[in-house]
């Protein structure tokens, strides 16, 4: 997927920001387009986009923790599956993580 299309043919164009090129908002950036090679502006829109989920061990109820998937296994850490803390195993913990090793 390309960045955006030129207004004059309609050919996708992939906009290079290497520089920091057509980053800030409300600002119009001059272009030609590479297969027309007419000139035109476009301006930057920024969005963001948020996907809520539940955290039940954020209102009371209980971490749901499970190993990270490390190398070496003595880096692990336990993630919470719902809220995604982290902490170190427990040495029970460790024991379990090490023992699948064999």
């Amino acid at each position: 997927m390309k960045d955006t299309n030129c207004p004059y043919c309609n050919a996708e164009i992939e906009i290079c920001h290497d520089d920091g090129f057509g980053c800030a908002e409300g600002e119009a950036y001059q272009m030609e387009c590479p297969h027309c090679e007419k000139n035109f502006i476009f301006y930057t829109t920024i969005s963001f986009d948020y996907s809520p989920q539940k955290a039940d061990c954020l209102n009371g109820a209980e971490h749901k923790w499970k190993a990270t998937i490390t190398c070496p296994k003595t880096a692990t850490r336990m993630r919470c599956t719902m809220c995604d803390q982290e902490r170190k195993p427990t040495e029970e913990e460790m024991k379990i993580i090490m023992g699948s090793e064999q």
